[in-house]
């Protein structure tokens, strides 16, 4: 009896064993995913792909087709490793192991997952999110061991563009002082509690080298909205950085989620010079929701300059020397017939010193500081801020000994273009001028002048009295 009794326990316990083994063999390991940020006030559909998943033994990782591209297989090891996990989350193909609609929630749980790794995607009517990924197993351990994830869906389609409206050429190369319009295009924004009052949407551009002046349109959808009345606009003081506040327009339930918005507005060029190789302008625009960017984008152009160096006119031009003093206006509209060259006083334009020889284009001719003429105090000169075009230094003055070049120099800017280094040419342009000595020129003016007229004097003197002498001799 003691000996059946001990056989009994032997074969309990091995029935136990072989029980507890069974169940854990038959019973693989699993996970849930949880899926939360979605919005209360929309009706989603969230669903979940299987990208790797294990074979029905249990022993070795199996990539669906769809994912191939974007996994590395180890199978010697058992193990993988995504290599684009961007991709592999955009690419699903395939009909979802499982679907959750969410109405009037913000989370949603998928229970019973398989271990492996999963993309999931959700949207609305008004919303779309961008795809998520999720493993479901410690990776610090055995492949086997399940773990529970939790992901965050974010709301995508938030993406904002910037744009210069500009000819059909495409030309981002301005003067200083001109006039220019841009346009910002991004989505509103749902959210996940639609009434909160902690909702806030903003978009915020900060200007280099530029002066934001107006929204001339605001749109939302097919609505134009009414400054103070549906948004705000606040410019910062310093940065001259403006902020464009749509709170007062997100409404209740999420009511424009989804729809187009675009802003249009003027600003003014400042910049005169932002880079070795000319001027610069930019500005950059975000988008915020609740304090998070949901899209960036920015616009640039360029401004030129000249730099005009006086001269002697000496014949080898290595020996010619560097004259100070020469006094230039400066015109951009000008007639030029047959060298000789005329402009109206309407076409002339006005900068404002920086520097010795340094000038920037004036913004206006009330700017303050701004003058008409332009001095090669250290022999150049150089003025900023200008566009393509030809220019013509038109002298007013000589240095001092020299003569005034009366057909002045004509310069030309032509459209930038990119090195391989993407660094600009053409932006800025060097040039010189050359004055003559008034010594070697006695017949153009000055002290020349004098001496012509005085040897003209001399000569009709001279022929008076031969005019006379003659007429005397043939009297007798």
């Amino acid at each position: 009896m003691k000996k059946f009794k001990k056989l009994f326990s032997v074969l309990l316990t091995l029935a136990m064993v072989l029980g507890m083994s069974m169940t854990t063999m038959a019973a693989a390991p699993t996970s849930k995913i949880e899926v939360n940020g979605l919005s209360a006030q929309e009706k989603e559909t969230v669903n979940l792909y299987a990208a790797i998943t294990l074979n029905e033994a249990g022993n070795a990782w199996v990539v669906a087709d769809w994912a191939k591209p974007y996994v590395t297989l180890d199978t010697a090891n058992n193990k993988y490793t995504v290599t684009d996990w961007a991709g592999l989350s955009g690419a699903v193909s395939e009909t979802p192991i499982q679907q959750k609609h969410a109405i009037g929630q913000t989370t949603v749980t998928f229970n019973d997952v398989p271990v492996g790794a999963y993309v999931i995607t959700a949207s609305g009517t008004k919303i779309n999110y961008a795809p998520m990924v999720a493993e479901t197993y410690n990776a610090e351990a055995t492949y086997m061991q399940a773990k529970d994830v939790e992901v965050t869906a974010k709301s995508s389609g938030y993406e904002l563009t910037k744009k210069q409206k500009v000819e059909a050429t495409g030309n981002k190369f301005v003067k200083r002082g001109e006039e220019l319009t841009f346009e910002v295009t991004t989505t509103f924004p749902a959210f996940e509690e639609a009434n909160s009052k902690d909702n806030v949407f903003t978009i915020v551009d900060t200007p280099t080298g530029l002066d934001i002046k107006e929204i001339t349109s605001l749109k939302v959808g097919n609505n134009t909205l009414e400054k103070d009345t549906d948004y705000t606009m606040t410019k910062d003081s310093t940065t001259g950085a403006v902020t464009i506040d749509l709170t007062k327009y997100i409404g209740t339930e999420n009511a424009h989620a989804g729809q187009k918005v675009v802003v249009t507005y003027t600003a003014i060029v400042t910049a005169a010079e932002g880079t070795a190789n000319g001027g610069i302008y930019k500005n950059t625009a975000n988008a915020y929701r609740n304090g998070t960017k949901t899209g960036e984008d920015n616009e640039e152009g360029w401004t030129g300059d000249i730099t005009l160096t006086k001269t002697d006119d000496a014949k080898n031009e290595a020996e010619r020397k560097t004259l100070v003093g020469a006094e230039f206006e400066v015109y951009k509209n000008f007639a030029d017939d047959n060298g000789k060259v005329t402009a109206n006083e309407a076409d002339k334009l006005y900068f404002v010193k920086e520097a010795d020889g340094v000038y920037k284009l004036a913004l206006s001719t009330d700017e303050e500081g701004a003058t008409s003429t332009v001095v090669a105090t250290n022999g150049t000169v150089k003025v900023k801020g200008l566009d393509e075009g030809t220019y013509w230094f038109k002298e007013t003055k000589a240095p001092s000994g020299y003569s005034i070049n009366a057909a002045g120099k004509q310069v030309t800017i032509t459209l930038p273009t990119a090195t391989n280094d993407g660094k600009l040419t053409n932006v800025s342009v060097r040039d010189t001028l050359t004055d003559t000595k008034l010594s070697a020129l006695p017949g153009t003016g000055g002290i020349g002048t004098t001496i012509f007229t005085i040897g003209g004097c001399l000569i009709m003197i001279i022929a008076a009295a031969l005019f006379f002498a003659s007429r005397k001799k043939q009297q007798h």
